[in-house]
């Protein structure tokens, strides 16, 4: 799916991270046997504030609602099975494993990543009880903020440009009702007729695909709807378009 994806280095993220990172390092300073609850603890809450934070952020978990009005309201086109003309379009299954190779290049960079942080660990624990109190909370602070820095640089360099750069989502079969468009087997990609509205949509009759690109709504759906009849999807999707208008007219 190609998507314009939650930033986890908002300045709420931000703000609690640094106050946490000078949490850990006064307990390696000052309360080396309480390091382990610390960090445990650490791990829930920042866990837990990453979900609040998608969850409010990201439509799949925020409007339900949405997808229940879709799914509730009546069907007026559906495709059971298009996954011939998506693996007939070439340039998009180029473009799909491009996307792949990506992700599994960015999994070795963490291992990569993970491991030099074991070693290098021990080092600087090794280094920091060797320091005056005020020298070894300095070490921790900077050894945790490098650490910070390091995974604040791959997010923004690396990881937001490749997700930027993602395939769009084909939908092997889809609905498209009175309320939205929403995909089938397991409605995972939903995408409600407000949103719609604003969004950009572009056709490709030679490979028989719609895509419509909601993105610059801050949604994370570039979606492609292929069919054997372009036209008539379209036409269903401007029906639901002016139905929402109408909705909308009706109740402002």
């Amino acid at each position: 799916m190609s998507a314009s994806q939650y930033n986890p280095y908002n300045w709420k993220f931000l703000l609690f991270t640094q106050v946490w990172l000078i949490i850990i390092s006064i307990v390696l300073t000052y309360y080396p046997q309480y390091y382990f609850e610390v960090i445990i603890l650490y791990i829930i809450v920042i866990f837990g504030f990453t979900f609040f934070m998608t969850y409010k952020s990201n439509p799949v978990f925020r409007d339900r609602k949405l997808l229940y009005e879709i799914v509730n309201s009546r069907t007026i086109y559906e495709e059971k099975d298009v996954t011939k003309l998506i693996m007939a379009d070439q340039e998009y299954q180029k473009q799909y494993m491009d996307s792949i190779k990506r992700n599994f290049r960015m999994l070795g960079f963490y291992i990569v990543y993970l491991a030099i942080l074991f070693f290098a660990y021990q080092y600087i624990i090794k280094f920091a009880d060797s320091q005056t109190l005020t020298y070894r909370l300095l070490v921790y602070l900077a050894y945790f903020e490098a650490l910070f820095g390091i995974g604040f640089f791959v997010s923004r360099k690396i990881l937001a440009p490749s997700m930027s750069n993602m395939a769009p989502m084909a939908l092997p079969s889809y609905k498209i009702t009175e309320k939205g468009i929403v995909s089938g087997k397991g409605y995972s990609v939903f995408l409600h007729a407000k949103y719609l509205l604003n969004s950009e949509i572009t056709i490709n009759r030679e490979k028989h695909y719609i895509e419509i690109d909601s993105t610059k709504q801050k949604l994370p759906y570039k979606v492609r709807l292929y069919s054997q009849d372009i036209d008539k999807v379209l036409d269903y999707i401007e029906r639901v378009k002016r139905l929402e208008l109408k909705r909308q007219s009706s109740e402002g």
